[in-house]
């Protein structure tokens, strides 16, 4: 076997690869819409499979939010009641020295300043302790209520296939070059090896 068509079958190799790696990142998305070939519908791996890819992008999104447990470090945080603690004050306050009296009125005659004090504080230390608690089961019951998966899904499944195709090619144009670069180097080494198996079989 000559030179020439060793060559050949190493370029044939590489050109191969590179080509089969066109054809791959293609059909991830043309055609955008279904083709008739032969009785056959052919589309798109994304496109064909958006439902599924939404659903499934969906349930994994509720699962990883049901079981995060950021809401319960915040909850347990003392910095977050801290927070709280003034608009707490405020609504005592008011709640003491002016609702009180609508509420009960005959108790309100019976109460000092040096009372009220003692009730807002009283309040405030119960506070202290009751609302972690409060935020902690609030926290878990609006997880187990915030459907995820069906926003994301129903928003995904709106997302316009155009957008979403050049949206892709712009954010993974590394990762594209990487896969052809990695199908031609493949090929070349298929063609390589073929080409010395040969030559071995000549000899």
């Amino acid at each position: 076997m000559s030179t020439g068509q060793l060559l050949i079958i190493v370029f044939s190799g590489g050109f191969t690869g590179w080509f089969i790696s066109r054809i791959i990142i293609k059909v991830l998305f043309w055609p955008l819409t279904p083709v008739n070939v032969a009785g056959i519908n052919i589309q798109g791996i994304i496109p064909a499979k958006q439902e599924y890819l939404s659903k499934l992008a969906g349930e994994k999104i509720q699962s990883a939010f049901v079981d995060y447990k950021g809401f319960d470090d915040m909850a347990a945080n003392p910095s977050l009641l801290e927070k709280l603690k003034p608009e707490i004050e405020i609504h005592i306050d008011h709640f003491l020295k002016e609702k009180l009296k609508t509420v009960f009125p005959i108790l309100a005659q019976f109460m000092g300043e040096k009372t009220i004090n003692q009730f807002k504080t009283a309040f405030l230390t119960e506070i202290d302790t009751l609302l972690p608690v409060l935020i902690k089961n609030y926290m878990g019951e609006l997880k187990n209520e915030i459907r995820l998966d069906s926003i994301i899904s129903e928003k995904m499944n709106m997302l316009s296939m155009p957008l979403l195709k050049q949206l892709f090619y712009s954010g993974t144009k590394k990762e594209r070059r990487f896969l052809t670069l990695a199908c031609t180097v493949i090929g070349l080494i298929t063609g390589i090896t073929t080409s010395l198996i040969l030559l071995l079989l000549n000899i």
